[in-house]
């Protein structure tokens, strides 16, 4: 399912949404499974490698399962999921090797174990120029780097990034601005060969 689409398939997602938030284990297992790609992804554009990022991956599930009250059904269940994701990145950057390790979350859901991530992990580490965005994005402050992740790479609209930031639209205007322009000059100085790059976040020169 893609991201709170509309029609069916954005109706399954809330039903399963509801009854994943109403406590029913079952509906949380078939909740990760159809969003533990995008979890992974965005944390792997914030953290820079596959092992952490499936760190922060089940970090996110358990906390979305020991706070699902939290939720406003109000909202874009996918915008307060990149909202989840990326307080748990930062959060994993300042705690570093001093965070304690999660629940798996096969033990608390049915969730199928095997290879984590696979097809998460190949798009994400498939290309030098992913790589090399990954490391320059690491440079950035914090919520600089979020807003320009979100906006450029995942592709939400500036108000959707406003909203999982918590933040106003011109701050990740802004945010976002400042990101292309340090990254432009990091491109060219550092890795010139790449400058001409024209894919959606890829494309920094």
């Amino acid at each position: 399912m893609e991201p709170d689409a509309g029609g069916d398939a954005g109706k399954a997602l809330r039903d399963l949404v509801a009854a994943a938030q109403a406590g029913d284990h079952e509906a949380f297992g078939r909740l990760v499974e159809c969003r533990r790609d995008l979890v992974f992804r965005v944390a792997f554009q914030h953290v820079g490698n596959a092992d952490d990022a499936r760190l922060v991956t089940q970090a996110v599930f358990v906390r979305l399962w020991r706070h699902f009250d939290r939720y406003d059904p109000g909202r874009r269940f996918d915008t307060w999921l990149y909202q989840v994701t990326v307080n748990a990145s930062i959060d994993h950057h300042r705690r570093g090797a001093r965070r304690r390790r999660e629940q798996p979350l096969e033990e608390l859901f049915h969730v199928p174990a095997a290879e984590p991530l696979p097809a998460a992990e190949r798009r994400v580490e498939a290309t030098e120029v992913q790589r090399i965005l990954t490391e320059l994005a690491s440079e950035l402050p914090e919520r600089q780097r979020s807003a320009f992740l979100l906006r450029e790479v995942e592709g939400l609209t500036t108000g959707e990034v406003a909203e999982a930031l918590g933040t106003t639209e011109s701050t990740v205007r802004n945010h976002v601005l400042q990101a292309r322009r340090h990254l432009q000059e990091a491109l060219r100085a550092r890795y010139p060969e790449y400058a001409g790059t024209h894919r959606r976040g890829e494309d920094l020169s």
